[in-house]
């Protein structure tokens, strides 16, 4: 009986190193997504935003509020510049989108809020000798990620822009034919 018990224990421990375990590797995760769980959630909010018509209390209803909106930036008109690459001595030169450069050029009174979002999870996938000895480490990333744009003057929106990738996916591998050496 105990050769039996020592031939299966043998077998198992065999098996497990040959196959690898997926199950010991790495994964993890990483989320910046406030009230949106997915980016098609996130577009829709800011597809309901029109310049002209949306004012601060219309973004506060629809989830966009500056002082409970997680994940929210708030920009003064110099940020503002510096997303459309602007310097102050020639921009009056450049063609803007129309409502950016009347904002531009009502200084204080022009506001932006930016929202990132993102939600990102990993995972380390192959052999899990190689991947602990460091010959072979192959990671996949899945997620979305979600940028919008607004700007205000005198409470009211009158520039609107998201962009962003709906869905990432990603694998990247790291190679050591020494491994730990």
């Amino acid at each position: 009986k105990l050769i039996i018990a020592i031939k299966v224990v043998i077998s198992v421990a065999v098996l497990v190193i040959l196959t690898g375990c997926n199950t010991l590797l790495p994964s993890g995760g990483e989320s910046d997504t406030g009230s949106w769980s997915t980016y098609e959630s996130a577009e829709r909010t800011f597809n309901k935003i029109a310049p002209n018509k949306t004012t601060t209390q219309d973004l506060k209803d629809i989830g966009i509020d500056f002082k409970t909106t997680p994940n929210l930036k708030k920009l003064t008109y110099l940020d503002v510049m510096n997303k459309f690459s602007l310097d102050g001595a020639v921009f009056n030169n450049i063609k803007l989108p129309p409502g950016v450069q009347d904002a531009l050029n009502k200084h204080e009174k022009c506001i932006g809020y930016e929202l990132t979002l993102n939600s990102h999870s990993s995972k380390r996938v192959g052999c899990f000798w190689k991947d602990t000895l460091r010959f072979e480490q192959i990671t996949t990333t899945h997620g979305w990620e979600f940028k919008g744009l607004i700007i205000i003057v005198d409470h009211t929106v009158v520039y609107v822009l998201h962009s962003g990738s709906p869905k990432m996916n990603k694998t990247s591998s790291e190679k050591q034919p020494l491994g730990p050496f």
